[in-house]
């Protein structure tokens, strides 16, 4: 076994705790905004973009170096 199995089982025979409802409320309601929260529109738009980039890039490359073979 390795230290970290030795760690998880460790981990597992301790006993659970439960969590308070103020906690329990508040981790549900900040994951609950970060879900909802649209994402920003420029960064989207430039991943869409960059993306778009690479596979032309990427597809440019492959011809290429598939015409090479042929020669």
């Amino acid at each position: 076994m390795t230290e970290v199995d030795e760690l998880l089982a460790r981990l597992r025979k301790l006993p659970a705790l439960p969590l308070d409802g103020e906690f329990k409320a508040a981790v549900r309601a900040r994951a609950r905004r970060r879900v909802r929260r649209p994402a920003p529109a420029a960064l989207a738009s430039l991943a869409s973009l960059a993306l778009a980039v690479t596979a032309v890039l990427y597809l440019g490359w492959a011809l290429q170096f598939t015409s090479a073979l042929y020669r």
